[in-house]
């Protein structure tokens, strides 16, 4: 929890005004660029603030610069890589970028099959990719998991007609953006964050004071993950020597009991599922802070990508709190297309479907795509003992939510208000429900179906 001072930073008057000035920008970019160099992110990052908060109204133009900065400097991770194959590898895909972006913009003079399906025949150019990505002398391809969505973003922008009268380097800059960011694209793409662009200085300052509370509310969630992951698990923290050994439970995490079968039943088992999904959302909400902090201080003030999930009182409330740009590319990508076309069938039946073809299908596309090896390799072994407990996962998440939804709809046609004792015991399911299926939400060869199902048993002394 922040002060309510803190809490609402971005919402103070007269801090808003004197951060318009010429001193009080000078002393937000100092404290902003200081904590980012705390959290770690790119030094390019504060050039950046730098530069848009000097020349707001060129915002994109500048951000798309320090992007091609951003594209060499992937280049410069790789061992033995010359100036001259960087500059090199750096001008292709900024070629490539161009070219689809223009080609896109031609939207309407796609042939007919194209223009119908127009994501599933960006997909399938994705997967050629990957496969032509394990040449050495396609290594640049290497790149298209992390922008394989973004990607996705423009097209379906471009099948809406509206990349009309937009420049490429409206676009550039999200596909390899400053402050890094995952595959899952924050911010989505240039349509949401458009909506949201700061465009006058009011606004502006708004949004980076909104930005600088997110930052403070990552370093508040990292500080409790460390302690958390001390008392509980018994890590290493540098910065919190003082605390003695002794009072450390030592507990293991669930994987470590997963792939060391280990006996954690009981009592033990269950506080071991709920502290997972404890430690599991401060790292993903920390994590996700920075990132969105990010963008509200270069001036698009999008919403949070993790916001107060754990009290959700129901499981699809949950899905849309936790991971909140995931579930949109979930909805946009696979919920809508499938709701869309199956007309013909009841309205339970057909939301249920869509919710299941995002949360199943979607979830394990997604997560397959950001590991491209494990279908590359054409080894069906491999790919199963790597993705085997995560198909269980993405099902019962995908059955919880279908279910959960159809639920929330009768809910709604009682104005009943909840008392406090039932709000509290809703709480708990969803956090039992999302404990649970998170014994089977782990990427490793080590474990399997079979490994988390006895661990699941275990739980209930089986």
């Amino acid at each position: 929890m922040l002060p309510a001072a803190l809490a609402n930073l971005h919402e103070h008057t007269g801090l808003i005004t004197r951060t318009e000035t010429v001193a009080g920008r000078l002393l937000l970019w100092s404290i902003a660029s200081l904590m980012l160099l705390w959290h770690e992110v790119t030094l390019l990052m504060p050039v950046a603030l730098a530069l848009v908060m000097i020349f707001p109204q060129q915002r994109r133009l500048l951000l798309s610069i320090v992007a091609v900065a951003v594209l060499a400097e992937r280049f410069l991770g790789v061992p033995g890589m010359s100036w001259m194959y960087i500059a090199a590898g750096v001008l292709a895909g900024i070629v490539c970028l161009y070219v689809f972006f223009r080609w896109v913009q031609q939207f309407e003079r796609w042939p007919g099959v194209a223009r119908r399906h127009p994501l599933i025949l960006l997909h399938i150019g994705i997967w050629i990719a990957l496969i032509l990505s394990t040449n050495p002398w396609f290594g640049i391809l290497g790149l298209v998991p992390f922008m394989a969505w973004r990607l996705s973003y423009m097209v379906m922008q471009g099948s809406r007609g509206k990349l009309a009268g937009t420049k490429f380097t409206d676009h550039l800059f999200y596909m390899f953006p400053v402050y890094g960011g995952t595959a899952t694209p924050y911010g989505k793409g240039m349509e949401y964050l458009s909506r949201h662009e700061a465009l006058d200085a009011t606004a502006f300052a708004r949004s980076q004071l909104a930005g600088i509370k997110l930052l403070v509310l990552s370093a508040v969630w990292f500080f409790l993950l460390d302690l958390m992951n001390l008392v509980f698990f018994g890590a290493s923290v540098p910065y919190l020597t003082l605390w003695p050994e002794t009072w450390a439970l030592d507990l293991p995490r669930v994987n470590r009991v997963l792939a060391d079968g280990l006996d954690a039943g009981g009592i033990q088992g269950w506080a071991l599922i709920y502290l997972e999904l404890i430690r599991a959302t401060l790292s993903l909400a920390a994590k996700g802070h920075i990132i969105v902090g990010c963008l509200r201080l270069l001036g698009f003030n999008v919403f949070r990508n993790t916001y107060k999930p754990l009290l959700a009182q129901s499981i699809l409330e949950f899905w849309n709190r936790f991971y909140y740009y995931f579930k949109e590319l979930m909805v946009e990508f696979f919920f809508y297309p499938t709701y869309l076309k199956l007309r013909n069938i009841s309205p339970s039946a057909r939301m249920f479907t869509a919710i299941f073809t995002a949360a199943f299908l979607g979830n394990m596309y997604h997560h397959i795509l950001n590991q491209p090896d494990t279908v590359t390799a054409w080894d069906p072994g491999l790919f199963w003992s790597v993705w085997g407990p995560r198909f269980v996962y993405c099902f019962l998440l995908a059955l919880g939510v279908g279910v959960s939804m159809v639920r929330q709809q009768k809910l709604r046609q009682s104005a009943v208000e909840a008392s406090r004792l039932v709000k509290l015991r809703r709480i708990a399911g969803v956090w039992t429900f999302y404990g649970i299926i998170q014994i089977w939400n782990i990427k490793s060869t080590e474990v399997s179906i079979a490994d988390c199902t006895r661990f699941f048993l275990s739980l209930f002394g089986l």
